[in-house]
């Protein structure tokens, strides 16, 4: 499909696996820390552990018995005792410095955000827990510059996919819905949750897949973010 920015007057988008790897940056973080601590421990098996305590704490907070803000202690300690590695409470600090220091934007993405700003208003919506460490992520990023509104969920206490985010996010820049394209990396959150409130969504996967029909468009790949980009800015 050729895009075209005059289709939408707005294109809202998804931080963290949409237009940065928080993936990568997540297990460079965890390396980091594991390599300070001189554990015996192999990486592989604290890794696994880590993200076997993350999904926990994910589930803890969807049923309301956990304190978002907890996300870092609660993984991190955890894992250090399913392995019997000394905890310092430092740690937490150890990783979320990482985290932030490593929040990179996808190659060719900031240039390309920046010029669609030019051209049509945009806007952010993250899922974060933690507003703070998520807008202080996004400044790293330099990206902070390329949107007018940025929204994150842990600050309004409104998550993805409540369509409610969006159409607040919306509000803020006054665009109605029919008007506004969605991209994001996630069906559950930010498609159906998108496409709930009223606008068009594009899903962004960083490798082909198959369940893709929901979403009004489909980009594939880096190149294929990079490509989108250039075309609704041409």
């Amino acid at each position: 499909m050729q895009w075209s920015v005059f289709m939408f007057d707005a294109l809202l988008f998804d931080f963290d696996g949409t237009l940065v790897d928080f993936v990568d940056s997540d297990i460079q973080s965890l390396n980091w820390l594991h390599s300070l601590t001189g554990s015996t421990v192999s990486f592989d098996d604290f890794l696994e552990t880590s993200i076997d305590e993350i999904m926990k704490f994910h589930a803890l907070v969807a049923e309301h018995k956990i304190d978002p803000l907890l996300m870092h202690e609660f993984r991190l300690r955890n894992t250090f005792v399913r392995h019997a590695m000394a905890w310092d409470d430092d740690y937490v600090d150890v990783y979320r410095n990482k985290l932030v220091a490593t929040c990179t934007p996808f190659d060719g993405i900031l240039e390309r955000l920046s010029r669609l700003k030019q051209k049509v208003k945009t806007g952010l919506i993250s899922n974060a827990y933690d507003g703070e460490e998520q807008r202080e992520r996004i400044r790293h990023s330099s990206l902070e510059a390329c949107f007018d509104v940025i929204v994150i969920a842990g600050d309004i206490d409104i998550y993805k996919p409540d369509p409610s985010i969006f159409l607040h996010t919306l509000s803020l820049i006054q665009v109605a819905p029919d008007r506004a394209l969605y991209v994001g990396d996630s069906i559950t959150y930010d498609v159906v949750g998108a496409k709930s409130a009223g606008m068009k969504t594009a899903l962004f996967c960083k490798q082909p897949r198959k369940d893709t029909g929901v979403a009004d468009y489909v980009i594939t790949g880096i190149d294929g973010l990079r490509t989108f980009l250039d075309q609704v800015v041409m």
